[in-house]
């Protein structure tokens, strides 16, 4: 079993998007959550996931029901250990010092040695609402995000979705190596550069020749293969074979452009030339559409919505074709 730091504001979304990395995570307190297994290569990728660590115990909060549960894990004797206690959301007032003095005695008592700098264990102790689960470190995911903001691509346009958003909802769509990618709305390209950074093959399209032009910009300025962007109407994909899956955030604001005579015919459409490419689709929109999926015989699996700013809410619908 293993323990997921999350991160955000939405333990739910961040649970949906751990799915491309583990299965059956779950949450069980508020920022943490536990899993029956990993894809060590995956983890690194996901943008709400703080870092993945081996299971070792579950306790109370209280310092001698922490101690006590360390009596039963199995760590090699005579390892070095680095002990790193943290309050998840800052939710228990628990002294995180104190906590890594006590613990790291205890191991120091039972044999190991205290290595800050190389430890042969990173040893988690992770509080959240009545609840203190400890861990041994195994992976953190990547950073570095702030490289590709949407302002530091070659060609950028305003409304642009961030990179770490960009992230998540790539890893919904299952992006990871040797999965196919369709964007059929790719405006800037942003959600395809995250996906194919993870190892897809990635194929974008728009509508609009500059955005075509700039999509294939962005694209080459951070990656040397593996996407294909062309001119073309969502309505009628000019593409055959199987996708993993169809990704697209819809336009809507006033520089936004659509071949189709309103939004909702928009979608319909997309939609349904969707089904003969793939059995899954992201689809994120500026306002709910759960009974406009419906008509169009999709299922939705989930549905998030994530606020931008004050007068901007996305929402996310993942789609699925039983």
């Amino acid at each position: 079993m293993y323990i997921l730091e999350l991160s955000g504001e939405d333990d739910e979304f961040a649970i949906a998007e751990a799915q491309n990395a583990t299965t059956n995570a779950k949450i069980i307190a508020p920022g943490l959550a536990i899993c029956e297994n990993i894809s060590i290569d995956r983890i690194p990728h996901l943008a709400y996931t703080h870092s993945i660590s081996t299971f070792l115990s579950k306790s109370k909060i209280s310092m001698p029901d922490v101690i006590n549960s360390l009596n039963h894990t199995h760590l090699e004797e005579n390892s070095s250990i680095a002990i790193r206690a943290r309050d998840v959301h800052r939710s228990t007032g628990i002294d995180t010092q104190k906590v890594e003095k006590e613990v790291g005695q205890t191991f120091v008592n039972n044999g190991f040695s205290v290595d800050l700098t190389n430890p042969d264990y990173e040893v988690k102790i992770l509080f959240s609402g009545d609840i203190c689960l400890t861990g041994s470190l195994i992976k953190k995911t990547l950073k570095g995000y702030s490289s590709r903001n949407p302002t530091k691509k070659p060609f950028f346009q305003p409304g642009s979705m961030g990179p770490i958003e960009a992230r998540a909802i790539a890893n919904l769509a299952g992006s990871r190596a040797g999965s196919v990618i369709l964007d059929p709305m790719c405006g800037t390209g942003g959600i395809l550069i995250e996906a194919a950074l993870m190892g897809s093959t990635v194929y974008g399209m728009d509508i609009q020749k500059k955005m075509v032009h700039g999509a294939r910009q962005n694209l080459k300025h951070y990656l040397e293969n593996n996407f294909y962007i062309l001119q073309g109407d969502a309505t009628n994909i000019p593409l055959k074979g199987e996708f993993d899956s169809v990704m697209f955030d819809i336009p809507y604001g006033r520089q936004s452009k659509i071949a189709a005579p309103s939004q909702t015919k928009l979608v319909e459409k997309t939609l349904t030339e969707a089904f003969s490419l793939t059995n899954k689709v992201i689809l994120i929109s500026n306002i709910p559409l759960e009974k406009l999926i419906r008509k169009t015989g999709w299922d939705l699996s989930n549905y998030f919505p994530r606020k931008v700013h004050n007068s901007l809410t996305r929402y996310v619908h993942i789609l699925e074709n039983s």
